[in-house]
């Protein structure tokens, strides 16, 4: 199972005043308030959130972070908590007596010191800011839970929305596995034919150098024998089936985490490419080869994109 970093889910839920621990507006019997919660995950090189959400709520960051963390694995999750009415946080409205007092006797110093008579009346004090309080209310524990527990729906949703892209990722690098295993059998042909062109003209030129003892014979008989080494490329072919297995087992494996493994598998593939296009400067072989690369590279791209 392949499980691909990137996903988007949403739902509203509706909250009443009581689970806000507060009065709510006006009485608080019965308001309600539409809280519309989105989880977006993206790509990341690790696991990373950010979370929108009122500072009424951030008490939640910590429970829903661990959460996200526990079921998401990687990628960058951003969780956004809108409310749809504030004023459900709202509690009861307080006068700021101090605040009065302070207007009252700054009127009162102004009124002695100038002479003035005008009395004070409640529409003047009415127009001075800051005359009252609103208290808010923080989410009580059942609110909490109600969160909670949507956003773990939410997780479930987002996990098996990540799950069905990845399955179109598998399919995908299947077909690129395919592509790149027709390549290598043919540049794997196509060596064969090479080492025993080789092996063939080191017998000629044995036969040629047969009963020749000298230093010059010695020497063109060491180079046609380091040839044929250099173009042996039997162990990089080993190695390079084998990396494609274990591709292929990574990616029907029951392993939820698995990106890191495939980018770091594809990394040993385009190094035994390149050493085998480097021991066999043959065109047919560089132009397959190539061809392998591109499907590497192409595979890099999706498996960026695997938890």
């Amino acid at each position: 199972m392949i499980q691909s970093m990137t996903g988007f889910v949403t739902k509203n839920i509706v909250l009443t005043a009581p689970s806000l621990g507060g009065e709510g507006m006006g009485d608080g019997v019965g308001a309600q308030t539409t809280l519309a919660i989105s989880v977006k995950s993206v790509n990341a090189r690790f696991f990373e959130t950010t979370f929108r959400m009122p500072h009424q709520l951030y008490n939640l960051e910590v429970a829903l972070e661990k959460r996200l963390r526990k079921r998401l694995y990687r990628g960058h999750v951003y969780l956004s908590i809108h409310v749809g009415s504030m004023a459900i946080f709202k509690g009861k409205v307080q006068t700021a007596l101090s605040v009065i007092d302070s207007y009252m006797h700054a009127i009162n110093t102004i009124k002695s010191r100038y002479s003035l008579s005008d009395s004070v009346t409640l529409d003047t004090l009415l127009q001075l800011p800051a005359l009252f309080t609103i208290e808010e209310s923080m989410l009580d524990q059942e609110g909490h839970n109600s969160i909670i527990a949507h956003v773990d729906e939410l997780i479930d949703e987002l996990v098996a929305v990540r799950v069905h892209e990845g399955e179109v990722l598998r399919t995908d690098i299947e077909q690129r596995i395919n592509l790149m295993q027709g390549d290598i059998q043919t540049i794997e042909l196509r060596a064969q034919e090479l080492v025993e062109y080789q092996k063939t003209k080191i017998n000629s030129v044995m036969q040629e150098l047969q009963g020749q003892e000298n230093a010059l014979a010695d020497m063109r008989k060491n180079a046609l024998c380091a040839v044929l080494d250099k173009i042996d490329i039997h162990e990089e072919m080993v190695r390079f089936k084998s990396h494609i297995e274990n591709i292929k087992k990574q990616i029907t494996s029951t392993d939820v985490e698995k990106g890191k493994k495939l980018d770091f598998t594809l990394q040993e593939l385009m190094r035994e490419i390149n050493t085998i296009t480097a021991k066999c400067s043959d065109a047919s072989i560089g132009t397959h080869a190539i061809n392998i690369k591109v499907e590497i590279e192409k595979m890099r791209e999706q498996i960026q994109n695997i938890v």
